[in-house]
């Protein structure tokens, strides 16, 4: 860690004693205290709305009357939700912002489900007062019907045939996800929210939220997920608000009202593919995508940014290896608007690699690591004499990662570190974050997000005055 972090030990200290508190307070309660209701997620799996989206409930064979109408309507509809509060500071001046604050959050969601006889309506929506940007924000993370395809279909087209029993739905506002990664994403094109990431919000938000249509079907041959986003919707990148980012042009650190136009801005679909198959306790999946790129890395003749046109291709395979698991994972991203890779105003095509192995070390000890390598496609062919983005793309990128989760007292208590690192870049960034939860009612969360690089134009190294320490509250109801 850089000396010039050291002086903000006393600070992170401070932010971690409640938890270190809770240890002792732990031995006084009963041997009955529940467990936490979010401990997979703890352990670095991803959030229940991103594992299997929809589970039946076991009522899709019942034979209701009238008698049972009062029961079944209280069944049906599920409330819940929480309130949170939350605080974080950088560790050092950002003299390109006159901000200390990286999050203040005052933050309510509101869940509700409601269960029919063999299909489901959901939706979250999150309100909440965003003391850094200082107005108020509202996010509907999910409003979806899910289903069989055939809950759909008239009677004399879905009923009489067994077609339609193998297809599901999900339609509406929805987070969506697939891809073998742990915080890195190669086929996974569905929009993240980093400035979310970078400051402190649960893992939850690095996922945003999309308008789409998913289409899933089972086969023998194979299984195959649709998805159809009828309008371009973007990764929510670094903004002037929150964080700064290097700009080549000034060869410093700047902190504009990063916007792009509405002419630059797509407005046509993006359609996602995956299909998928287990062979001998291996999972294989294929993907395709068409659409733009996430980030506005193209420029018009202006020098605005822009998102260009880019196809995606890539395949996935996972198993069990020794006492763990193994995955890997390729990318191809074609740039249709230029093909020979001369345009610096557009982004190259990129072929990217991932290997990762995890296993559990001992009980309740959970590790993971990753390579990834982006390689540039005619690298050699970009005119690096142009102050853009492509003055710090080089032919080869390295990350490799690291994750180690501990759980204790009884799993309510939840140390989790991850960490990047570039060994072509020598920068890295590191992910904490301590969680307890004794009962299912509230929780108490406290990280950091440290970055350290030799030089401010790397990926890591452009954030070093954004590090920052952060606690969260948040009560569930």
């Amino acid at each position: 860690m850089p000396i010039k972090h050291a002086k903000k030990m006393p600070f992170l200290l401070l932010v971690l004693l409640p938890i270190m508190h809770s240890q002792m307070a732990f031995s006084q309660q009963t041997q009955n205290t529940p467990q936490n209701a979010d401990q997979s997620a703890a352990q670095g799996a991803l959030p229940p709305e991103e594992q299997s989206e929809w589970q039946s409930d076991g009522w899709e064979n019942d034979v209701w009357d009238e008698s049972d109408w009062t029961e079944t309507e209280s069944n049906a509809l599920n409330i819940s939700g929480f309130g949170e509060i939350a605080i974080g500071n950088r560790m050092q001046r950002d003299t390109a912002l006159n901000t200390q604050g990286t999050l203040r959050d005052a933050r309510l969601q509101l869940r509700a489900d409601y269960a029919l006889s063999a299909s489901s309506f959901s939706s979250k929506v999150d309100v909440f007062y965003d003391g850094v940007k200082k107005h108020w924000q509202s996010q509907v993370r999910e409003l979806a019907w899910q289903g069989s395809l055939r809950e759909l279909l008239p009677q004399s087209v879905g009923g009489n045939t067994s077609w339609a029993n193998a297809f599901d739905m999900k339609v509406g506002r929805q987070v969506l996800t697939w891809g073998t990664g742990d915080y890195v994403f190669l086929n996974d094109l569905f929009p993240k929210d980093y400035q979310s990431f970078f400051s402190g919000r649960d893992d939850e938000y690095l996922k945003a939220p999309s308008t789409a249509l998913k289409l899933s079907g089972y086969f023998e041959l194979a299984n195959v997920d649709v998805v159809y986003m009828p309008q371009f919707e973007p990764d929510i990148g670094i903004t002037d608000e929150v964080f700064s980012f290097y700009s080549p042009q000034t060869q410093q650190n700047i902190a504009p009202a990063f916007s792009v136009v509405d002419e630059n801005r797509p407005t046509n679909r993006e359609i996602a593919l995956r299909v998928y198959k287990t062979v001998s306790s291996i999972e294989f999946a294929a993907y395709g995508y068409v659409g733009y790129s996430k980030q506005p890395t193209a420029f018009d003749i202006s020098g605005r940014p822009r998102y260009s046109k880019m196809n995606a291709y890539g395949l996935s395979a996972v198993a069990s290896i020794g006492s763990g698991i193994a995955n890997a994972e390729y990318v191809f991203y074609n740039s249709t608007e230029d093909t020979a890779g001369s345009n610096p105003f557009i982004p190259n095509d990129q072929s990217r690699f991932l290997l990762g192995y995890s296993q559990e070390l001992v009980a309740n000890v959970n590790a993971g690591v990753q390579w990834y390598t982006e390689y540039t496609h005619d690298a050699a062919r970009l005119d690096r004499t142009m102050g853009t983005l492509e003055t710090l793309q080089e032919k080869y990128r390295h990350w490799a990662t690291a994750r180690l989760t501990w759980m204790a007292l009884r799993q309510t208590l939840n140390v989790n570190g991850f960490i990047f690192y570039s060994p072509s870049d020598n920068d890295a960034y590191l992910k904490a974050t301590v969680t307890y939860s004794p009962t299912d009612k509230w929780q108490i969360r406290s990280g950091i997000n440290l970055f350290v690089g030799d030089n401010p134009s790397t990926f890591w190294g452009q954030f070093e005055d954004a590090s920052n320490a952060y606690v969260a509250y948040r009560y569930f109801y």
